[in-house]
């Protein structure tokens, strides 16, 4: 199989929705397409009721509906998709396949019609979903095109309009549209009355004929953007102009634009003859600033211009240096009445500035940052778009302002030749406040996502060693962002630990994990999950037992469904807690793990006062199994559990050799990507959240 088709689909993080009565349909679909190479996340739902709330809040790449589905019958499944998700897929498979069948569909609206009946037909349906997928990809970059390119025209319509600098543009001779610059230019009052108007009756006549030649010329390529002395006439008069003529294209038609400079700069700001310093003045400027009084604090930064060679290249030195110039004017209207501006090299300024705090002076290196890359440069024969890339250093009062100069210009043109375009924070201060505000931030985020149902689950096999039937799950958390990139626990529960989001989590957790189990319940043999509690939940005891009798009131469990981890340390700290809740676990039907295992000093004694059902080894035995030691620990420990009647999890197996040895000292299961990576079949409400 080709490589590219798996490259498109990685790309686009795909998400593939199974409408089937039968979880092993979307198990099979999901394990032959894995087994083929794509890296898909395959959910599983059955009704449309299901179907509308996925495609409400985030819809996925493609729908596979069974033909067999009662509660979701193909065609309100193609109309439902059709009227809320206009370019999203559908495609109709079958265990049994015909023309009749397929006809239908096709009439329907799917995409196509597919078999899953045996290899050969699955791996029809593989390319299928192959080809869907990549002209879904293709379809979403599309419109992401369409919207970008919108935007851009209706920015670069506001600067034409706001600009000094008369802008008219001409097809086939014909004025198709002016700024206010040109319209009042020559003695009209509103652009609209220029419209439609052939450009050679606002010309004189004795330049009618120069006009026509450039116009032919520019058409073919030549003299694009020379000056041309021009004459044109307008209700009050000739008016003596240099214009140029810019060959440019508009709504996919040749368009030629016709400019004239704003003389003497006109419309620069008031502060273009504003003075500028040098280097030596802004190392003697960070010597003599002001440590942070806790009113105000001092930040050095450095504005560099991305690709600076490659600009002197295009339009020359000397509109390069004007560029330049023009920046510097304009970063300095945006400076406050404390603030200094130096012109630290030929393409680079620095700036020394005064803000309440850090957090403030950053969000202006950012606004200046964002203003500047959008923002049209007009220099004597060229206009250029620049970006920034800006470093920070907030002043503590302690640093060598050659250390400062130093750092600044050093990792400014690092990042620069990176691509550039920027913020980098330096220093002790603003690393410290930057690793706050990530965290704050991440927290924010995780809230977000809890709010929008972007948090999921996904599973982990835990398997037995002595050949149980039933399926263990190990239930793990993730997080999809706001641009639809899956977060692993560990890059958000720290985060969420710190600003005290866990009971929220953990009940979001333990809900859905209850979802799952009632939406299995049809399965001939239900799954165990196991799902993790935190030490916040534990502390929080009476409040969660409270909160999960509730809960499963309204769908009572069947014995040993669920089993709740906790790690030996929390419980270690809170033994009374977790005897009233191991109880209470007990009482419903819900089961108790240890977690994180046989680390502590009274490890061995901890099972004489929790009567779990399972104890999980820290994940330290089996990455140190190969010392004796280890391996002598782990086997006591396990003979202890086994006099209690517990049984033993062993997780983050990696290694055949040692799940042979750990069968050997007679644990009961073992965990980790040798045994099964994360399970993707989830529910659809798992993978709900704002992929765009």
């Amino acid at each position: 199989m080709t490589q590219l088709p798996s490259a498109l689909l990685s790309e686009a993080s795909g998400v593939l929705l199974v409408i089937t009565t039968a979880e092993e349909v979307a198990k099979r679909i999901e394990s032959h397409l894995r087994n083929a190479g794509h890296p898909l996340r395959v959910a599983w739902i059955t009704d449309l009721e299901d179907l509308q709330d996925v495609l409400q809040r985030n819809p996925p790449d493609l729908v596979l509906c069974d033909e067999n589905a009662r509660k979701a019958p193909a065609e309100k499944v193609i109309a439902l998709a059709n009227q809320m998700r206009p370019d999203l897929p559908v495609v109709v498979i079958s265990n049994d396949h015909s023309v009749e069948d397929a006809v239908a569909a096709l009439a329907a609206g799917a995409q196509d019609f597919v078999s899953y009946s045996d290899l050969r037909q699955l791996r029809h349906l593989e390319l299928v979903v192959v080809r869907e997928f990549v002209k879904h990809h293709h379809m979403r970059n599309l419109r992401l095109t369409q919207q970008r390119l919108a935007d851009f025209e209706s920015r670069h319509q506001q600067l034409t309009e706001g600009t000094a600098d008369a802008v008219a543009h001409v097809q086939e001779g014909i004025l198709a549209n002016a700024n206010l610059a040109f319209t009042h230019l020559i003695g009209y009052d509103e652009p609209a009355e220029l419209a439609g108007q052939p450009l050679i009756d606002l010309v004189a006549p004795d330049q009618q004929s120069k006009i026509k030649e450039r116009l032919r010329a520019v058409q073919k390529g030549k003299h694009n953007g020379e000056p041309l002395e021009l004459v044109l006439v307008g209700r009050k008069g000739q008016v003596h102009v240099k214009a140029q003529l810019i060959l440019g294209t508009q709504d996919g038609e040749s368009v030629i634009e016709l400019l004239i400079r704003a003389e003497g700069g006109k419309g620069r700001p008031a502060s273009a003859q504003a003075a500028f310093h040098g280097r030596g003045m802004f190392s003697d400027a960070l010597a003599e600033a002001a440590p942070a009084d806790g009113k105000s604090m001092r930040t050095a930064m450095l504005l560099h211009i991305d690709s600076f060679d490659a600009l002197e290249q295009r339009i020359g030195h000397a509109d390069a240096q004007e560029v330049t110039s023009l920046l510097a004017e304009t970063v300095h209207t945006r400076l406050g009445p404390q603030d200094q501006s130096f012109v630290f090299s030929t393409d680079e300024l620095a700036l020394l500035v005064q803000r309440p705090n850090y957090n403030e002076a950053e969000q202006f290196a950012e606004f200046l940052r964002k203003e500047i890359s959008g923002h049209i440069f007009a220099a004597r024969q060229h206009e250029a778009h620049i970006s920034l890339t800006i470093t920070v250093f907030p002043l503590g009062g302690q640093e060598a302002p050659e250390q400062v100069i130093r750092q600044l210009a050093d990792e400014a043109r690092k990042i620069s030749a990176r691509g550039g375009n920027q913020i980098v924070a330096l220093g002790a201060t603003a690393k410290a406040n930057q690793v706050e505000r990530e965290e704050a931030r991440r927290a924010a985020q995780v809230k977000k996502a809890i709010e929008d149902n972007r948090l999921k689950l996904a599973y982990q096999s835990i398997a037995s060693l002595e050949g149980e039937s039933r399926s263990h799950f190990d239930v793990l958390v993730r997080m999809l962002d706001e641009s639809g990139k899956e977060l692993h626990a560990a890059e958000f529960l720290p985060a969420a630990q710190k600003f005290n989001l866990m009971r929220t989590i953990d009940r979001w957790v333990v809900a859905r994990a209850l979802g799952v189990i009632a939406k299995r319940a049809a399965s001939k043999e239900a799954s165990v999950l196991f799902v993790k509690l935190s030490e916040d939940t534990l502390k929080d005891n009476d409040g969660f037992i409270t909160w999960l009798k509730a809960l499963v009131q309204e769908q009572p469990l069947k014995s040993d469904e669920i089993v709740f981890e906790i790690q030996e340390v929390v419980i270690q700290n809170h033994v009374r807690k977790a005897k009233a809740l191991t109880q209470a676990l007990r009482e419903m039907g819900a089961g108790l793990a240890v977690e994180h295992f046989g680390v502590g000093a009274n490890s061995a004694q901890l099972m004489d006062h929790i009567p779990a059902n399972f104890i999980k080894f820290h994940p330290s035995f089996t990455q140190k199994f190969s010392e004796k030691d280890t391996q002598k620990r782990l086997g006591d420990l396990v003979e202890a559990a086994k006099q209690h009647g517990l049984k033993t999890i062993v997780s983050h197996v990696e290694d055949a050799h040692v799940m042979a040895r750990l069968w050997q000292m007679g644990v009961n299961f073992i965990q980790g990507y040798h045994v099964q990576e994360p399970e993707v079949v989830l529910l659809a409400s798992d993978i709900a959240g704002g992929r765009g």
